[in-house]
């Protein structure tokens, strides 16, 4: 899918076959298009369809990338699905025309979208493409950010969780949510790489203030990265919390098991010697003998829960 707009005084929707020469910027969106769409996207921007296929791969590692007639930019964004992970985003930049490809459906990139089609803010376009770039790249940080305040409050609950009690559904979340952060510290550490590049070269499509919003970003996505940090100890610590909740769980087993076995373990060595085929044993022609045995056993039985008690395991 196609999206499409331009600004010359006014920010307006436009389509493929339209002219882009006499608007200051075109922002293309470009979201898992089909192989007619990327032909056409092709011949209208000028770009061969194999470097616009590196926008669209996922194995793609963030970067800059500066070629004879335009600028190629890889960024990681958040993506939601049954597990938040990450999605490559690319970002070609020619003339007047900033294109965005990506194979997933980015929120980000459509919340701005939507806020430049309803909203129609002159001031995004009016500033030059450097700064609708910054705009893109802040946009797809913020969602880092919304993600990463969500967390916190999952690691809370998880902390609650924790405190009354323990089950195997906690552990899928840990994992689930470490699984997360894994991708974002990554996904941040490469997208900080590019920034480091947009705010200290001087690019043609980039003005002084372009590179100081740069560099804010920059921070902010150091700032996430140091959260990320924490809150990865913090989800090793609780595995390990659980991981000690669950040996203690196991040693409660194996402890019953063990009171179990030893109690019944001497009633049952008598039981087994009696039981073999010797013909005289130890009152076996008393008439009271089976009582005298029984009796015994029982009261073995009540010792040896007696002392377990007194140990404290029971």
């Amino acid at each position: 899918m196609i999206s499409i707009v331009g600004y010359k005084d006014k920010v307006v929707e436009l389509k493929l076959d339209d002219d882009f020469k006499d608007y200051k910027i075109v922002w293309i969106d470009c979201y898992n298009p089909k192989d007619d769409e990327l032909y056409k996207l092709s011949k209208k921007v000028n770009i061969p369809i194999n470097d616009l296929k590196v926008g669209l791969d996922e194995q793609e590692f963030p970067r800059l990338e500066e070629e004879e007639d335009y600028y190629l930019i890889i960024y990681k964004a958040p993506l939601y699905e049954e597990d938040i992970i990450t999605t490559s985003l690319g970002i070609f930049i020619k003339g007047n025309i900033i294109l965005t490809m990506h194979t997933d459906k980015i929120k980000a990139i459509g919340r701005l979208f939507n806020i430049v089609i309803t909203k129609k803010p002159k001031i995004i376009f009016e500033k030059g493409i450097g700064f609708l770039l910054y705009n893109i790249l802040n946009e797809i940080t913020r969602g880092y950010s919304r993600i990463i305040l969500g967390l916190e409050d999952e690691l809370e609950k998880l902390e609650d969780y924790l405190t009354t009690g323990y089950n195997r559904e906690m552990i899928e979340e840990i994992l689930s949510l470490r699984k997360t952060l894994v991708y974002f510290h990554k996904s941040l550490m490469a997208n900080r790489d590019v920034l480091i590049q947009l705010k200290r070269r001087l690019l043609p499509i980039t003005t002084k203030e372009d590179r100081e919003n740069f560099e804010d970003l920059y921070y902010d996505t150091l700032q996430l990265i140091d959260t990320l940090s924490t809150y990865r100890e913090v989800l090793t610590s609780m595995m390990d919390i659980s991981l000690s909740l669950e040996n203690m769980k196991m040693n409660q087993i194996m402890k019953i098991l063990t009171m179990v076995t030893t109690i019944f373990a001497i009633p049952m060595w008598i039981t087994g010697i009696y039981g073999m085929n010797f013909e005289y044993l130890p009152l076996s022609d008393n008439p009271y003998g089976f009582w005298l045995v029984l009796t015994l056993m029982i009261m073995l039985i009540m010792l040896f829960t007696y002392i377990f008690k007194r140990a404290g395991w029971i």
